[in-house]
């Protein structure tokens, strides 16, 4: 099998050191850039089959860079990976298909895999860590479940919305799904996630949590069953709840 090429941009020397280690370890060829202009530069010239980069960065951001990759015919089915330390940065890219959020710091076992499956490379699950898909609102709260996750031997799929949560599901069957509960339905809503999940018998079976704060758990009592509610005070009472949970998948 031919060794998939991919562009690693970042402006951070030591990032773009551990992407371009990590990538070739795992049987990728690397080429790399250090800003947007480079990065289009890059794509234009080596037509990689998968762009990996971060989006903050001078010159142009990874968001402009992109777009202006995927304004040309001949790259605008390039997957990505993007990743930044700022959740938020992740609605930018939430129109754009075949592209995949990632916060900073990440996990590069997690980064490698989901660059595997954007390729199309598939490894057999026995030697992959415990998955999950992670959905949220508020950062801070994501993060803290993030590095729970990650600790307790996960790879944590983090989707933009509702159908890219699906989307991975189908791609990965996940051991589990959490989806935070909003005020706010038409910015979060886990009951589409519910839903769709129902209508696809090969992933009805994968188990949906939603997290929510105390004041919201009579609102979701109204959808889902008792047991798949994680209501919450403080995140440590969540991170306790969640640890009851992970504990019951088989490694």
């Amino acid at each position: 099998m031919s060794k998939k090429k991919t562009l690693a941009v970042d402006d951070d020397p030591f990032i773009v050191e551990l992407l371009t280690t990590r990538l070739t370890a795992a049987g990728f060829d690397v080429c790399t850039a250090r800003d947007g202009e480079e990065a289009f530069a890059k794509a234009y010239s080596e037509k990689p089959h998968l762009i990996i980069m971060d989006v903050m960065m001078p010159r142009i951001s990874g968001y402009e860079a992109l777009q202006k990759i995927r304004q040309d015919p001949g790259m605008k089915k390039i997957p990505a990976i993007i990743f930044s330390g700022k959740a938020g940065m992740k609605d930018f890219f939430e129109g754009m298909p075949d592209v995949e959020f990632m916060l900073k710091p990440f996990d590069a076992k997690v980064l490698i895999a989901r660059a595997e499956a954007l390729v199309g490379i598939s490894r057999p699950r026995a030697v992959q860590s415990k998955q999950a898909i992670l959905l949220g609102v508020e950062e801070w709260v994501a993060n803290k479940i993030r590095d729970f996750l990650v600790g307790h031997n996960f790879q944590v799929l983090v989707a933009l919305n509702e159908s890219e949560a699906i989307a991975l599901s189908k791609k990965n069957r996940p051991d589990m799904i959490f989806c935070q509960l909003w005020e706010d339905e038409h910015i979060l809503a886990p009951r589409k996630i519910a839903q769709e999940l129902l209508s696809h018998p090969a992933i009805s079976d994968i188990p949906l949590y939603v997290y929510c704060k105390e004041e919201l758990s009579l609102e979701a009592m109204k959808h889902f069953k008792t047991e798949k509610i994680l209501a919450y005070k403080e995140t440590s009472d969540l991170l306790r709840k969640m640890e009851t949970l992970v504990k019951q998948v088989p490694a």
